[in-house]
């Protein structure tokens, strides 16, 4: 449970047609997303690059891509043309700006409507591991699966190395709204070996700025998934809309 925000430390963030009131550390967060989303990717498709994915990963293992000199995503594109292309990404920031200023509430309904209304439905499952061999071999499993077709993803991405932080992965389905598909992209990810607990965000929050700690008291995943050992399966459940309930 987080605490309510101290209202002796929040800060105001101005959007193009108001200005929210924030908590700094919330600030911290979407301008270190932003960066990272700005910094050098660095991107293996297959079918277009001529390497072999096993040479490529063993020449880009995320230990030795660091964000200090100035690299922000891996990313690994499968040939798989998605089902649902992001939409209208444009007109789903001002009709956000417009929900903002219009003092009504905000609430993760209101978002899923304007994400249908303006197609924007990619979602991802997400799970934390630490730097070094470790790292390096969640990521060749996550990426070998992902460019032979061996999951349900066009696309998946590891944040570049980082000091005294954790990688995040994110393995990305076509429509977060479809919650057969959504278990199906999780069903597919543990099929690669990949036992860690996993978190699900629709990508709308992502192009919105909701992340941890934002002021609508929102939480950002949707589901989370555990993996079992002892029955050899998974214990997926929806989260709950607030961050302090």
């Amino acid at each position: 449970m987080e605490e309510d925000m101290d209202v002796s430390t929040t800060t105001p963030l101005s959007t193009m047609k108001g200005t929210v009131i924030v908590h700094p550390k919330y600030l911290e967060i979407v301008d270190q997303a932003q960066e990272s989303d700005f910094a050098i990717p660095v991107i293996y498709r297959a079918g277009i690059n001529k390497e072999l994915i096993e040479d490529w990963l063993e020449n880009h293992k995320p230990s030795t891509i660091c964000r200090n000199q100035g690299f922000g995503w891996i990313h690994i594109i499968n040939q798989r043309i998605p089902k649902n292309i992001v939409g209208d990404v444009e007109g789903l920031e001002d009709a956000w700006e417009d929900l903002l200023a219009s003092k009504r509430q905000i609430c993760k309904e209101r978002i899923f409507e304007l994400a249908k209304n303006y197609r924007v439905l990619p979602g991802k499952w997400m799970f934390w591991v630490s730097p070094g061999g470790k790292g390096d071999h969640f990521w060749s499993l996550i990426a070998k699966g992902v460019a032979s077709g061996k999951t349900l993803a066009t696309h998946a991405k590891m944040s570049a190395l980082e000091e005294n932080t954790s990688h995040v992965v994110c393995i990305y389905n076509d429509n977060f709204l479809d919650e057969e598909e959504v278990y199906e992209s999780e069903r597919t990810i543990r099929s690669l070996g990949i036992k860690c607990s996993l978190h699900y965000k629709p990508d709308v929050f992502t192009y919105l700025g909701v992340y941890g700690m934002n002021p609508w008291g929102i939480r950002p995943t949707i589901y989370t998934s555990h993996f079992d050992i002892l029955k050899n399966q998974s214990i997926i459940r929806k989260r709950d809309e607030h961050l302090d309930t």
